[in-house]
């Protein structure tokens, strides 16, 4: 029994010295974590910086990409203007055109009128070139099915045998286009 007492009081000593060492470890626990808690200044600063950094990268990444889009939606507009640069000059001669086509249709009798028809011909036929070497061609849609996107329907006729409906029966005004970009319309008469 006196052994027991011993054991017992060896064991409460033990167990007792085991919770002492173990608050101790949680107040160094606790402590360290204080010390965590707490940031030094020279810790603070860094972390501002590096903070201030990452902003400043960022902001960088985005200014430069923004240049990058800017570059390519200029190159694009460029390319655009070259590809419809003669667009207002075309729309200025074409009424030209027209009205020396109308003078060809007249009927002439005398020597002189002939000459100056040739003339005016000739005139068309130079106009005509240069406006084939700057990608300006005429729309000559007569006798094919009406495209809205390339005519205009003034006037509409029965269709017949010889013009199905929706088909184009006669061209009162030449369209043109440049490239791919219609810059007048045909005005056209279209059976139904």
């Amino acid at each position: 029994m006196a052994k027991d007492k011993e054991e017992k009081n060896t064991d409460q000593k033990v167990s007792s010295k085991k919770e002492q060492t173990n608050s101790e470890s949680v107040k160094d626990n606790s402590s360290k974590k204080a010390k965590d808690k707490e940031v030094s200044p020279e810790d603070k600063k860094i972390k501002e910086l590096e903070t201030k950094v990452d902003e400043l990268s960022d902001k960088y990444l985005r200014s430069e990409a923004e240049m990058q889009n800017m570059q390519t939606r200029f190159k694009r507009e460029k390319a655009s203007m070259l590809k419809y640069d003669g667009q207002k000059l075309a729309s200025s001669i074409l009424p030209v055109i027209d009205n020396l086509q109308r003078a060809v249709e007249v009927e002439v009798n005398d020597d002189g009128g002939k000459q100056l028809k040739k003339g005016v011909e000739m005139v068309i036929s130079h106009f005509n070139k240069a406006l084939g070497e700057n990608d300006i061609e005429s729309i000559n849609p007569l006798n094919e099915k009406f495209d809205p996107n390339l005519c205009q329907a003034v006037q509409t006729e029965t269709a017949d045998e010889e013009h199905p409906a929706d088909t184009v029966v006669k061209v009162l005004q030449k369209g043109y286009k440049l490239s791919d970009r219609v810059i007048r319309p045909a005005m056209v008469v279209v059976a139904q």
